[in-house]
């Protein structure tokens, strides 16, 4: 149990290093360029590749010595039959000469079998606890091959998005610090000048509406005014002097 266990904890580690890799530098990542990203996928994508090879010549050696147990077992279970057969022909021959060193090898041949019986045991019993991790660490082991597959979709997932994210940020950056002072200005005095053109056009339509003849009789009309009131005031004033002179007279 203490060899599996050690093998266990093994596998328990080296199936977290490239998740807890990536976490570490996930705060550095967020901050890269895309050449600094993508070296860093591949410095765990390689640390995982390394760790697929180590687990895969663990799992080979693993399985060599589930051959070496199984060709021993087979040569175990021989020798049993033969001493099995040892023992019978020690019965025998005790019988026939009843020599006591027949006897000390039939108990020798039955201290053999035992042993052999008791390493059949053991090795059966190891070769099948040992097939049994096996068969769970080549699940793992395509459980690592797809992480390492997966990791080079994640790789360009994460240039996508960084690249973008920060090409939006740039992009609200340069957009948040325009300034509409300068073409406000621009069109104001645009607007000015308009005005003043719009003014400028309707004197001049209203200056070229008045003619000279309007003009003229308009003055005439003011002068004729002026002459019958001077006339109107001399009328009266001649009266007024023949008044005076008359009352004079008497």
């Amino acid at each position: 149990m203490g060899f599996f266990g050690a093998i266990g904890r093994f596998f328990s580690r080296l199936f977290g290093i490239g998740e807890g890799a990536l976490n570490n530098a996930s705060d550095k990542m967020l901050t890269a360029n895309e050449a600094t990203i993508r070296a860093q996928f591949r410095k765990v994508r390689d640390q995982l590749i390394q760790n697929h090879s180590t687990v895969r010549n663990a799992v080979a050696n693993l399985m060599a010595i589930n051959e070496e147990k199984k060709t021993e077992t087979e040569d175990l279970t021989k020798k049993v039959k033969e001493l099995e057969t040892k023992k019978l022909g020690a019965v025998r021959k005790f019988k026939e000469t009843n020599d006591v060193k027949y006897q000390d090898l039939f108990k020798e041949f039955s201290l053999q079998l035992q042993k052999a019986q008791e390493k059949i045991e053991q090795n059966n019993a190891f070769i099948a606890t040992n097939t049994e991790n096996i068969e769970k660490y080549k699940r793992q082991l395509i459980i690592l091959q797809n992480k390492i597959e997966e990791l080079k979709v994640q790789e360009d997932q994460a240039v996508a998005d960084i690249t973008s994210s920060r090409q939006v940020t740039k992009l609200n950056e340069l957009l948040s610090g325009l300034s509409t002072d300068v073409n406000m200005q621009g069109v104001e005095a645009i607007e000015e000048a308009r005005k003043k053109s719009i003014a400028n056009a309707k004197l001049s339509t209203e200056l070229s509406g008045t003619s000279k003849t309007e003009i003229d009789e308009e003055l005439l009309s003011a002068g004729s005014s002026a002459d019958e009131e001077f006339a109107k005031m001399l009328a009266q004033e001649e009266s007024k002097m023949t008044k005076d002179s008359g009352e004079r007279n008497l």
